[in-house]
C-alpha cells in the first residue's frame, strides 16, 4: 500500500470526549507490519461516504472504514445503495458496528467497566452468540453497562479508550474486513 494512504473512518472528529483517531491509531500500530494510513474521520456513515467519494482519487490509496449497521448478508445491497460497489476491494465494514468489536473481547469489557452494582460481570450479559450477528450492539453496550462503575458507555469517551485496549490479533480472527484492512495496509 502506498506511503501516501488515506482512510476515511465513519465517527465524529475530535470533540471534549475524545479523539477517535487516537483510538484507531493505536489499535493499527499493534500491527507492526502495518504502514500507518492517514486517518480521517468523517463523521456520521453518509457523511464519511461521500468525503471518501468527493477526494478519492485512486482506489488504491484511499480506503473507507463505516459500520455495517446490518448483518453480514447485507453488505451487497449496502454497497449498491451507496454507489460504492465498484470500489468495493477498498471498503471495510465494522459488522454490525465498531460496539461489535468491544463485545467481541468481553474480557476488556469487564476490566474497563468493573463489574455492575450486582455484582455480575458485564460479560455475562452479552448473548452467547457471533457478536456481529447482535442486533443494535452499541445499544446493547448502553444497557448492560447503565450501572457499572464506569458509568454507562458513551461512544466517543469510552471508545476511544477501549480502542487502545483490544487486541489487534483477535480482531483479525475474529472480522474478516479486520483483517482484510490489515493486509490492504501492510508495507
Amino acid at each position: 500500500m502506498a506511503a501516501n494512504t488515506i482512510l476515511f473512518i465513519e465517527g465524529q472528529p475530535k470533540t471534549t470526549n475524545g479523539d477517535l483517531k487516537k483510538g484507531f491509531v493505536k489499535l493499527l500500530q499493534q500491527n507492526f507490519t502495518v504502514k500507518l494510513p492517514r486517518i480521517i474521520l468523517g463523521g456520521g456513515k453518509l457523511q464519511t461516504i461521500n468525503k471518501f467519494k468527493t477526494n478519492q482519487l485512486e482506489a488504491k490509496s484511499f480506503l473507507l472504514l463505516i459500520d455495517l449497521d446490518n448483518t453480514e448478508s447485507e453488505r451487497e445491497n449496502d454497497l449498491k445503495a451507496n454507489s460504492i460497489i465498484q470500489v468495493e476491494d477498498s471498503i471495510f465494514y465494522m459488522i454490525q458496528e465498531m460496539e461489535s468489536w468491544f463485545l467481541s473481547q468481553p474480557e476488556i469489557l469487564d476490566n474497563f467497566f468493573g463489574d455492575g452494582l450486582s455484582g455480575k460481570k458485564i460479560s455475562s450479559k452479552i448473548p452467547k452468540k457471533k457478536t456481529s450477528e447482535i442486533l443494535n450492539p452499541a445499544e446493547l453496550l448502553l444497557s448492560i453497562t447503565k450501572n457499572s462503575k464506569r458509568g454507562t458507555y458513551h461512544k466517543i469517551k469510552h471508545a476511544v479508550e477501549l480502542l487502545k485496549l483490544l487486541d489487534a490479533c483477535q480482531l483479525e480472527k475474529d472480522f474478516p474486513d479486520f483483517k482484510r484492512l490489515i493486509e490492504k495496509l501492510k508495507v
